[in-house]
């Protein structure tokens, strides 16, 4: 797959991008992170991960080494032609091997970019198998993208043993909090419920915006703390994504959500959402 690294400016290929084994974002995964995607070529909704990176890198004491439009810039002169998957990691930059954040003095930047491959369409159509993980949630930490992904890893390595597409973490107390790399809904009597910023979710871009369109469609949203038995009396889920944008759940731990599959008001997201790119691809 063709790739290009920007790191620091400077644009090479995968093979020839190097940093150093003292960077604190190898060491101790001191970095922060955003992944985004392009929609005709183009970053969607860069501002609101912009922000959420300035959110992550304060919650961690790291100055960001860009401006936003250089930050912009620099990503748009990274893309590939056709649409990407886009990484942007800031690093705490070159140390000694302690955790002192105090002996690295210059923050590195690295952009990574590969060809966006499409979700498959059968997952929009038929929905999707998720199971609950085993791993939990845990921490103030939880809410801010930072490079220490230990949970993640695990969480993935679960749900693929499990052949599963993707794992819901619970919180410590067994509360519902969000997916690897995604956020959650469960739709009961019509109205959506979805975790809250107290569950520990990393607050997603694309959630934002389907909340928005969800509120706008006359639907009552709930944001708050839910016990994982809600999902047994749950119509319909989804989840939400950059890249993958609105997945209907068909199942969960091998029982069927509702009908088993996808339900009207997930297959009712997707559609908003898609038709609200073009004019949100204009905000930046």
């Amino acid at each position: 797959m063709p790739a290009l690294i920007n790191i620091n400016g400077v644009i090479t290929t995968p093979e020839e991008a190097k940093i150093s084994v003292l960077d604190h974002g190898l060491l101790f995964g001191d970095s922060v992170y955003e992944t985004l995607r392009t929609y005709g070529g183009k970053p969607f909704l860069f501002s609101r991960h912009y922000a959420r990176l300035e959110h992550s890198a304060a919650a961690i004491h790291l100055k960001l080494p860009w401006t936003k439009s250089k930050t912009f810039e620099e990503i748009r002169r990274t893309c590939l032609p056709g649409e990407c998957r886009i990484r942007l990691l800031i690093t705490r930059g070159v140390g000694d091997a302690s955790a002192d954040i105090g002996t690295s003095a210059d923050p590195a930047v690295i952009i990574i970019v590969v060809p966006l491959i499409p979700a498959p369409e059968h997952i929009y159509t038929d929905g999707v198998e998720v199971v609950i993980s085993s791993v939990r949630r845990s921490g103030w930490f939880a809410e801010i993208k930072t490079g220490s992904l230990i949970h993640q890893v695990m969480a993935r390595h679960e749900a693929n043993t499990r052949g599963a597409y993707e794992a819901i973490l619970l919180t410590a107390d067994g509360k519902l909090s969000d997916g690897i790399t995604s956020n959650i809904y469960i739709v009961c009597d019509g109205k959506v419920l979805t975790p809250s910023h107290d569950a520990g979710i990393v607050e997603g871009i694309t959630r934002g915006v389907v909340l928005t369109l969800a509120r706008d469609m006359g639907l009552q949203v709930e944001e708050g703390i839910f016990d994982a038995g809600q999902i047994n009396r749950a119509d319909e889920m989804f989840l939400t994504s950059s890249t993958r944008e609105v997945v209907p759940i068909a199942r969960v731990n091998d029982a069927a959500v509702g009908s088993g599959k996808p339900g009207p008001v997930a297959v009712a997201l997707l559609r908003a959402y898609r038709s609200a790119v073009g004019r949100l691809i204009r905000e930046d």
